[in-house]
């Protein structure tokens, strides 16, 4: 159990199955790398290992083409004020605005979850089916489980991962599902902007159809209905122990913990360890260390090869020199590292249970926080506590590492520097200020510069509601559109419904994404945090997407190229532009008006097989269409071709210009 080598990757596990699709993605997150996030539909096509080149730099026209597809079915939540900045700008976050939404728990606590539920539906482009096609309107579900948030950590985590096919036969739900259902069904109620109709309604969807999903059990656990228990905590009031009934013997792994927590479960078992990080353990009472659990932490070679394992991945990219919209992989902010795995596991009889999820050991987590925990039940001898903690007689020189070889024993005689009380408070005042900033619940209202300054606008951010007190005289609030450099961050000087304006911004710079920086200071110190805020975006122009469209497919190389991709021919493009840029022509290789064969072949190969799959161009070329500089960009062979595609499938639209 928990062998250092079974190692799982986020990307990996989001692949769709033979013969399927993604059709939407619901997830939940503490903190967010946008990034990340920008990055996270690769895995969702067969372009996922070829998306990233070896120096950490995303192909912007692969990208391009995921973000298209999938943006609008991709619904993440994350704690308000938790968005990390981004360290470069990029026109491609202006397709991420409609997928994050910001959320805070109904108690008090954190919005903490790390959960992520993906609809998969059948493809009806699959070139072959493995085995069998699925049934006519048959999805497949997974759920995801994890400890840790969508940001570029590389920490020491778990991930539950379990998959099941909509019974689409059944009326009744399976009763196991119904927590997981409601959980999914209220997050649209916890978000701190409303959230549109048809996200809503589409999450609603998912939800009512998670009841009729029959999920497997990983192997070690037991299959029966109740082996497997879905805990959501935080949505309401009452509190949520998943820890209630026998437990004979108890491990507990978390990065924090608290001695509240720690008591009461000793209270109803008998601790054998607790593992954690060091400054955690530092932080608990000496008496409480004394007592009979035995303290771990991860060893230091262990952390520092996962973070070698982990890569940084723009490693010797750089900025300097990259093309204008190259994107470069690269975390907003440092990367976690150590243990950040929650695992909690107590034999029971001849029987073990194991919960996992986002659910820290401290009495926050289960009293206030929004968290997520799945309960698994299997044999002790299997995935019980000496499954986890023992190494046994059986290992070794050549048999897998066990987690206990990763662990060390606890010195809690160390002397640990006392917390600093004036940073201490610093950071509480400027918790409070970023709380009471997002409760003002802005947004963003464009207008036009001018009728002399066509193409330029003007923002103001302003505040749904003014909140009693105004800015402190220590604190000082910079915020700016994550378009704009750093220097051209505006004071907010009052709170009131006017946070900042911003002149004559360009239109790639208008975006719903505001970076704000907060910073107290008192007796020569100072604490500071960065965030971005996800706010409601009033008047801006409605093709504000087919000029980011424009701004990435700035020339026909990449146009056409880009057409490939779409036609599923990410191969043919390579060698093609290969040839063009070293000035080869074939006879015969190209069309009348620069209109290339290998494109040309394959459309009409894909209407003749399949004419679903122009739709993505035909969409592609009214984008482009619908601007002057779009135009200069289609070839004429190929809005000539569309004009006969479109006559022919009985279309009535406005011929192409």
């Amino acid at each position: 159990m928990l062998a250092p080598s079974d190692r799982t990757v986020l990307i990996e596990t989001l692949r769709p199955p033979d013969g399927f699709r993604v059709d939407r993605v619901i997830g939940t997150t503490y903190s967010l790398d946008l990034v990340t996030l920008l990055t996270l539909p690769l895995s969702f096509t067969l372009l996922a290992g070829d998306g990233l080149n070896e120096s950490g730099r995303a192909d912007p026209v692969a990208l391009l083409d995921t973000l298209r597809r999938h943006a609008g079915r991709i619904h993440i939540f994350c704690e308000a004020g938790r968005i990390a900045v981004p360290s470069r700008r990029q026109p491609l976050f202006g397709y991420l605005e409609g997928s994050v939404f910001e959320a805070a728990a109904p108690n008090g606590g954190s919005f903490h979850p790390k959960l992520t539920v993906v609809r998969y539906v059948p493809d009806p482009a699959a070139p072959a089916w493995a085995d069998q096609p699925p049934a006519e309107q048959a999805a497949r579900y997974k759920v995801l489980c994890g400890t840790r948030n969508l940001t570029f950590d590389s920490s020491w985590d778990t991930l539950l991962v379990l998959e099941g096919d909509l019974a689409t036969h059944r009326v009744r739900a399976y009763g196991r599902n119904r927590p997981l259902a409601e959980f999914v069904k209220a997050l649209p109620e916890l978000t701190v902007c409303p959230m549109p109709d048809e996200v809503r309604d589409a999450i609603v969807g998912m939800a009512d159809e998670l009841l009729r999903v029959r999920f497997e059990a990983p192997p070690g656990f037991g299959q029966a209905e109740a082996d497997l228990t879905f805990w959501p905590i935080g949505l309401t009031p009452a509190e949520k122990w998943p820890f209630a009934g026998r437990k004979d013997l108890m491990v507990v792994i978390a990065p924090f913990l608290d001695d509240r927590f720690l008591k009461r479960l000793s209270a109803e078992t008998v601790l054998h360890a607790v593992v954690s990080r060091p400054e955690s353990l530092a932080q608990l009472p000496l008496p409480l260390l004394e007592e009979e659990p035995q303290w771990f932490t991860l060893s230091d070679g262990v952390e520092s090869e996962a973070d070698a394992e982990a890569g940084t991945p723009a490693d010797g990219a750089g900025g300097d020199g990259a093309p204008e919209h190259d994107v470069v992989v690269e975390p907003s902010v440092g990367r976690l590292q150590g243990l950040h795995a929650k695992l909690f596991v107590a034999d029971d009889g001849w029987d073990a249970r194991v919960w996992t999820g986002s659910a820290n050991a401290t009495e926050r987590a289960f009293a206030r926080n929004v968290e997520f925990v799945v309960e698994l039940r299997g044999r002790r001898k299997d995935v019980g506590v000496r499954a986890l903690m023992e190494s046994g007689a059986e290992e070794s020189a050549g048999a897998p590492a066990h987690f206990r070889s990763l662990l060390i024993p606890y010195n809690p005689g160390g002397v640990t520097a006392p917390p600093d009380s004036i940073q201490r408070d610093l950071e509480r005042q400027v918790d409070h200020f970023c709380r009471e900033l997002i409760k003002t619940r802005p947004g963003a209202v464009v207008s036009p510069t001018n009728a002399e300054a066509a193409g330029l606008f003007d923002v103001s951010l302003r505040a749904t509601s003014v909140p009693e007190n105004g800015v402190p005289e220590n604190i000082a609030c910079r915020i700016r559109p994550i378009t704009l450099p750093p220097e051209q961050a505006v004071r907010v000087v009052v709170m009131s419904q006017t946070l900042a304006r911003f002149s004559s911004l360009a239109f790639l710079s208008l975006t719903a994404f505001y970076a704000v920086t907060v910073t107290a200071s008192a007796d020569d110190q100072q604490f500071t945090r960065e965030f971005v805020m996800r706010v409601p975006l009033e008047g801006a122009p409605a093709d504000r997407e087919n000029r980011i469209l424009q701004a990435i497919l700035s020339n026909r190389e990449q146009l056409l190229r880009y057409l490939m991709l779409l036609l599923g021919n990410a191969d043919d493009p390579v060698t093609w532009l290969q040839r063009q840029s070293e000035g080869a022509t074939e006879a015969g290789a190209a069309t009348p008006a620069g209109f290339e064969l290998p494109l040309l072949e394959s459309i009409l190969r894909a209407y003749a097989d399949d004419p679903a799959r122009l739709e993505p161009i035909g969409k592609l070329i009214q984008d482009l269409a619908a601007t002057e500089e779009g135009l200069k960009i289609i070839p004429d062979g190929l809005r000539e071709l569309w004009e006969v595609i479109r006559v022919a499938e009985g279309g009535d639209r406005e011929p192409i210009r």
